[in-house]
């Protein structure tokens, strides 16, 4: 016994021994690691990373931190009130000073709860001594922040109907209250900032409505004219001041009542806490056109974040509306006052937005950002979760309206002046109903990664339970609460969070699981913070109805970490932008406050540390600036304002432009006129009469000067501008040109321009007639056009030139489109010989060229090098088709050169030597990767073509796979698809039969009827030509944010290497489909070898925001410097000349008589050891266009001294030239 004893002594010894052991380890290097460091206005620690962790997350569960906080709600309370559902957020932030982040989570009917940080992932409980319960207070948002420039952590929080509370905090632990601000208003999100430059922070709190009339059944609304115009004076016999319902209802003229929100407050702060009302009305907040507002903006607000978005020093507001109240973005003009963005520097918006979050997701130095919407990513609920919304109201010709979307939309920063809607590019645009959008570097590989809270409590978006609703409404009348109980047949739409993956290419992957971070409940504010002081982010979230989640970060990648220490009262830095740089890296972050949707982070930001970090740079919102060097990795830097120097301002030259907008000399706007494609083809995935037009640079008046010809649209007429000689242009209407158009005219092209004549391409696509004419030549002195081609069964698309047969004359090819009502079943397109001046249709050709497509575009080009032109064709939906010129005998070699896998939408094509290797190389624009298809695109998508109901009418039926079916599925929607096979609703009767459906449960036995398309490729492209084959390259990301029509190959720089100008964007979409607008014109600059680098706007001096078409070059003002011209579809044309290209060498050549142009030659810049790339002068190229035959080539490399010629007939001939030669003419030698 007493053995025994002294064994359990000892072992009980030895247990203590070790404990004290493990305690000593812990306590010591936890002492080690918080030891500060003190630098040059900074000091710094070691981080305490652990050795052993994982890109990812892990839940901690809620008895190991103590946080058992639930976000909890009654049924009964939101039976009568659904605002509630919004939920409510957390903020974190160190409110005790002792260097751990503590937490304050919100609540509805439950109190809101105070977290101390305990260390270890322990906390306490703390709410009642500090006196923040917020009892019988329904609290949505939070956030912590030094209101009062004391050094301590106040807290704001918002609430529905009982206004924004202002806790300032004592020092000791302990909030005291003042009097509270925004009563009576549904407050959700707020954010602080200093917007007026007096260092203390401001503060803006985004109100819904304390309740709606949706919960509000029997409400009677009493309607009065006012100066003419409808307006709601009572509601429920209570003046609108009575009844706090001023600016809540909008009346129309239909006697229809739209519900509107509540409006926002901004607050300004007078330093010491105590917030002040600032006016909508008094000239703080401005229109697009600086005008003042005369009544506050009734919106439904749901988040805001300031951020300078366009890096002037000055905090910028982003404000997330719900339903149709737009998105607002103010723009700082200093003083605190907000200016509206330009109309256009964005072009559409979310419908539903929620939060938004600020990101350099590329890394270019510019701040980007999301919008979180509720698009799912789940077929079954996309086609379910319908509400009844409709697309939004487009109007022809009209771009500037900023139509909202039902998606995620991600804003590109383009030079700090506009943005590139890219949503669906990045793979972020369907996130379910979202609500917390949050970038982080979760990999710590310096490229911010993406998170979002999402579900609801119930799915108040399904059309089913909807329809079902209105049928038992309609069936006896029902009580008011009845109404309102109808509403839980509507079922809790219980979901995952959501993580991915930023690529560093602008795509995310969803990782989810991977991560831990997806968790299934229904989650709403998300706030990030250190919580254990290892450097990396965790994460805290506020569940309803649950408890809420606290995330651990367990990655140990290296990492640097940095607080900042402002200047009071600003004491934590609001507003500054952090710059961490690296050798192949710039990471750049700011530090906000609040921000988040209902929620606000720690004042800190986190930056990877894979490559040594040369500098951390602060840029503080007073202008100072401090830079640390010999940054040490896995170190947390807190950065002193105080200690900053004041910004040296940089002086020099602004980069001038390569391009500047001359548009004005010709004043041209294109004319069409708005047709319905759909009253034909119901399922019709886009219109055709929206297409042109193209573009043409041709000698009218053969003077040796370029001359300008844009075709029109129906009801509209051809715009002829002769050249000068000045640098301007004189509009000429000659006779043939004097009616207006009764079709589209949609290409124009010269043939001869001895004779001082052109061509122009008609499509009777939307008449359908088979009368009047295809193809008319105008001849300069003839009042009447003269038929070269009648119009009949085919629309034809686009028409181009060349001497295919080798006979010293020009010959035609003509596409065809579609047959009126069958787009996109394929079609003949024609060769027409011209034989004596007259053109025929050479029937030897038909077979070749029988039903080769739906062609958008063609070129005549020598890709194969044997000096006859070979054919190729751009099809959509199709291929890229290549036909050879065998002696003037075409056949399709698209498969034996390589092109027969790439099935797209094919827009347009051209050809240049893009890497200086004598060949000619294709590139071809297509749809884009950012459009809608984007998130159907996990394998092909499949087109059926043809009759689908057997009812003789022409359709398409659009399908793809879903990962979650596995078989293919429809893309459009129950109601679209009824639009053309109505008899589908008897055996579909309901949105969630359809959603369960296949395409072949669809279409049944008609499916096997149909022609079927695999669309396969959706990018634009490069092919590079190899000699016996073509290896395909995608252009670079900025030519796939939007569809490519023209196309125009120039050396516009004058360094000695091809460049491309692409002409973006289709307005032309069908209603439900977002319109693809995120281009603004692109030029590519060639690098010479077959790459390009993207110049941005201020480099280009490129800004086009119209619907673009054709493009084509000239050098119309003999500058040696190659200028460019755009056409827009229903939109102005636009004249670019180029002011900073190096001057090349103008060259004119003559060819002979039937071919005076000289259409089909090769010129190229030689000396006896090197060669400079091709140039091909083409009759048509791009998108239904025609660039100059007047060439400009490079003298950038003074060792080509020679010109090569290499004439239609494969003859040669070289010159020399001199550095200082400026023009040269050559006459192709007669036979």
């Amino acid at each position: 016994m007493h053995v025994l004893n002294i064994c359990n002594l000892k072992a009980t010894f030895i247990k203590i021994i070790i404990i004290l052991l493990v305690w000593f380890k812990f306590f010591c290097v936890t002492v080690e690691a918080e030891v500060w460091q003190k630098g040059e206005g900074f000091n710094f620690r070691q981080l305490n990373i652990p050795k052993r962790g994982q890109t990812g997350f892990s839940q901690v569960n809620t008895n190991e931190t103590g946080v058992v906080f639930a976000n909890l709600l009654s049924k009964e309370r939101y039976t009568t009130n659904q605002i509630y559902l919004n939920g409510s957020g957390v903020a974190a932030g160190d409110y005790d000073g002792d260097g751990l982040c503590d937490l304050f989570f919100c609540g509805l009917d439950s109190e809101n709860k105070l977290y101390r940080n305990l260390g270890n992932w322990k906390f306490e409980d703390v709410t009642s001594k500090a006196k923040v319960r917020g009892g019988n207070i329904a609290s949505t948002g939070c956030v912590f922040a030094d209101v009062n420039g004391n050094g301590f952590l106040d807290l704001v929080v918002n609430s529905v109907g009982q206004g924004t509370w202002v806790l300032l905090n004592t020092g000791e632990g302990v909030f005291r209250a003042i009097r509270p601000i925004n009563f009576r208003r549904g407050g959700m999100s707020m954010a602080l900032a200093d917007i007026d430059g007096d260092l203390d922070l401001d503060l803006y709190v985004t109100n819904y409505r304390t309740s709606t009339i949706r919960d509000e059944p029997g409400t009677k609304l009493k309607g009065r004219n006012i100066d003419g115009k409808p307006v709601v004076v009572s509601v429920n016999g209570k003046s609108l001041a009575e009844s706090n319902s001023i600016g809540r209802f909008t009346l129309k003229e239909n006697g229809k009542i739209i519900e509107n929100g509540q409006a926002d407050a901004l607050f300004l702060n007078d330093g010491k806490g105590r917030f002040t009302s600032v006016s909508f009305t008094k000239g703080s907040f401005l229109n697009e056109d600086g005008i003042p507002f005369n009544k506050p903006l009734y919106d439904w607000g749901l988040s805001a974040m300031f951020r300078d978005m366009n890096q002037d020093g000055r905090p910028d507001l982003y404000v997330c509306n719900d339903f149709e109240s737009p998105d607002r973005v103010w723009i700082n003009q200093g003083k605190g006052v907000f200016q509206a963005i330009d109309r256009l520097a964005i072009r559409k918006s979310s419908h539903f937005s929620m939060g938004v979050d600020f990101s350099d997701i590329n890394r270019d130095g510019l701040d980007d950002f999301i919008v979180a919407d509720m698009l799912s990513r789940k077929h079954e609920l996309r086609n379910t979760q319908l509400s009844n919304r409709k697309p939004p109201e487009l109007y022809f010709g009209k771009y500037d309206d900023r139509p909202q979307y039902s998606y995620n939309t991600v804003y590109l920063n383009q030079d700090n002046k506009s943005y590139a809607e890219i949503g669906f590019y990045t793979g972020l645009a369907a996130t379910e109903w979202s609500w917390s959008p949050v970038f982080i570097d979760v990999d710590l590989d310096g490229f911010e990664d993406f998170l979002i809270t999402t579900g609801h409590p119930l799915d108040m978006q399904d059309m089913d339970v909807t329809n079902e609703g209105e049928r038992l409404k309609k069936m006896r009348k029902r009580s008011p609460r009845e109404l309102l109980e109808l509403r839980f047949m509507f079922k809790p739409l219980v979901l995952r969070n959501l993580a991915f993956r930023n690529n560093g290419n602008m795509k995310f992957n969803e990782c989810s699981k991977d991560w831990g971070f997806n968790n299934n409940g229904i989650s709403h504010g998300m706030a990030l913070a250190d919580l254990d002081n290892d450097g990396d982010l965790d994460i805290a979230v506020n569940n309803f109805n649950q408890p809420a989640s606290l995330y651990r970060n367990n990655s140990i990648a290296p990492r640097v970490t940095v607080t900042l220490k402002g200047v009071k009262p600003n004491s934590h830095g609001i507003g500054a932008r952090i710059i961490v740089e690296s050798k192949n890296l710039n990471q750049s972050q700011e530090i906000v406050c609040g921000g988040r949707y209902l929620s606000g982070d720690e004042a800190r930001r986190t930056f990877a540390a894979k490559e040594k970090i040369e500098n951390i740079k602060v840029i503080w919102i007073s202008g100072k600036e401090s830079n640390i060097n010999n940054v040490i990795p896995n170190s947390h830097y807190e950065i002193h304002e105080s200690r900053s120097s004041v910004e040296k301002e940089i002086t020099g030259s602004a980069t001038i432009p390569l391009f500047e907008d001359v548009s004005h000399i010709i004043e041209h706007n294109h004319v069409d006129q708005s047709y319905d494609d759909y009253s034909r083809q119901s399922l019709l995935p886009k219109k055709l009469s929206q297409e042109g037009p193209g573009v043409a640079w041709l000698d009218w008046n053969n003077d040796g000067h370029n001359d300008i010809a844009i075709p029109s649209g129906r009801g509209g007429k051809i715009g002829l501008y002769l050249n000068d000689k000045k640098g301007g242009f004189e509009k000429v209407e000659p006779m043939s040109l004097r009616k207006l158009n009764t079709r589209d005219q949609v290409a124009l092209l010269e043939i001869d321009s001895n004779k001082k004549e052109f061509l122009t391409l008609e499509s009777n696509y939307e008449d359908g007639l088979t009368i009047g004419k295809s193809i008319q030549k105008h001849i300069k002195n003839s009042s009447k056009p003269i038929s070269l081609l009648d119009a009949g069964e085919i629309a034809y698309s686009t028409f181009c030139s060349a001497d295919f047969d080798g006979d010293g004359d020009l010959d035609i090819f003509v596409g065809g489109r579609c047959k009126t009502g069958s787009y996109p079943i394929p079609v003949d397109s024609l060769l027409l010989e011209n034989v004596n001046g007259e053109f025929k249709v050479n029937k030897n050709q038909q077979g070749v060229l029988s039903e080769i497509g739906s062609v958008s575009s063609a070129v005549w080009t020598d890709i194969l090098g044997d000096y006859l032109p070979e054919l190729v064709v751009s099809c959509d939906p199709g291929l890229i088709l290549i036909f050879q010129n065998k002696e003037g005998l075409l056949s399709n070699v698209t498969k034996e050169l390589g092109l027969n896998k790439a099935i797209g939408f094919w827009n347009s094509v051209s050809s240049g030597d893009f890497n200086g290797d004598g060949r000619l190389d294709l590139i071809c624009g297509n749809l884009g990767g950012n459009s809608e298809y984007e998130i159907y695109r996990d394998s092909d998508l499949v087109w059926h073509l043809g009759d689908l109901s057997g009812g003789g009418i022409n359709d398409v039926f659009e399908s793809y796979y879903p990962r979650d079916i596995g078989e293919l599925a429809p893309i459009r929607t129950y109601r679209e698809t009824l639009s053309a096979i109505p008899f589908l609703q008897e055996r579909f009767s309901t949105y969630s039969d359809y959603s369960a459906a296949t395409t072949h449960q669809l279409l049944g036995a008609q499916s096997d009827k149909l022609r079927k398309i695999n669309i396969t490729k959706l990018e634009s492209v490069v092919y590079l030509n190899k000699g016996d084959r073509f290896e395909m390259k995608d252009l670079p990301p900025a030519a796939q944010l939007s569809p490519v029509f023209g196309i125009t190959i120039s050396d516009f720089d004058g360094d000695g290497y091809e460049d491309v100008f692409l002409a973006q964007n289709f307005f032309g979409t069908r209603p439900s489909f977002p319109r693809l607008d995120a281009g603004r014109g692109l030029l590519l600059k060639g690098l010479g070898n077959g790459d390009f680098r993207p110049l941005s706007s201020s480099e280009s001096g490129l800004d086009i925001t119209g619907d673009q078409r054709g493009a084509a070059f000239s050098d119309y003002n003999s500058d040696g410097k190659v200028d460019l011209l755009v056409g827009q579809n229903n939109g102005q044309s636009k004249l670019y000349k180029n002011r900073n290209a190096k001057r090349g060498l103008i060259i004119h050549l003559k060819g002979l008589k039937n071919n005076p142009k000289a259409i089909g030659s090769k010129i190229q810049l030689v000396s006896m050891v090197k060669k400079g790339p091709i140039r091909e002068i083409k009759g048509g190229s791009g998108y239904r266009s025609q660039d100059s035959a007047f060439q400009v080539l490079p003298l950038s490399d003074p060792s080509l001294n020679r010109v090569r010629v290499v004439w239609p007939n494969g003859k040669v001939f070289e010159t020399s030239i001199s550095p200082d030669s400026k023009i040269i003419k050559i006459e192709e030698p007669s036979k």
